[in-house]
C-alpha cells in the first residue's frame, strides 16, 4: 500500500515547501475524519511524510504535524471543512496525483467514512 500511494504521488518529481505542507495538512485531517485512527493509518501516515521533502527552518516536520492534529481537529468539531481546506488546497496546484493519493489513503482502512468522502468531494472542488 505505501508503494501504491508513494507511486501515485510521484515524489520523484519536485514537491516544494508549500506542496509538502498541503500534504501533511490534508492527510492529517483525512486519516481524523472517521474519528478513529488505525495503526495502518498512522503508519502508513508517517511513511508517507517521512519521504515528504521539508525546507522549513522555523519548524519542524513532527511540529509542523502537530499543529495540524489540533487544527484539523477543531475543523473537523466546528464542521469548517471547506474553509479549512481553501487556504490549503492551492498549494497542490491542481495536482491529480495528490488526489488519487488522497483517495487511496481514504480507503486504506477497507472503509469509506462519509466525512472521509466530504473531503475528497471539497479537495476535488477546490482543485478546479
Amino acid at each position: 500500500m505505501f508503494s501504491r500511494l508513494l507511486e501515485l504521488l510521484e515524489l520523484k518529481e519536485v514537491v516544494d515547501q508549500a506542496k509538502s505542507e498541503a500534504i501533511i495538512s490534508l492527510t492529517t485531517l483525512l486519516y481524523q475524519a472517521d474519528g478513529k485512527v488505525k495503526m495502518e493509518e498512522q503508519d502508513l501516515f508517517q511513511r508517507l511524510i517521512d519521504e515528504l521533502p521539508w525546507d522549513n527552518h522555523y519548524i519542524s516536520k513532527e511540529a509542523y504535524h502537530r499543529e495540524m492534529v489540533a487544527k484539523s481537529l477543531r475543523a473537523l468539531k466546528e464542521n469548517h471543512l471547506a474553509e479549512y481546506m481553501e487556504g490549503i488546497v492551492p498549494a497542490l496546484k491542481s495536482d491529480p496525483h495528490v488526489l488519487a493519493m488522497l483517495r487511496e489513503l481514504a480507503i486504506s482502512d477497507g472503509n469509506l467514512d462519509p466525512r472521509e468522502a466530504e473531503i475528497l468531494t471539497v479537495v476535488s472542488n477546490l482543485m478546479v
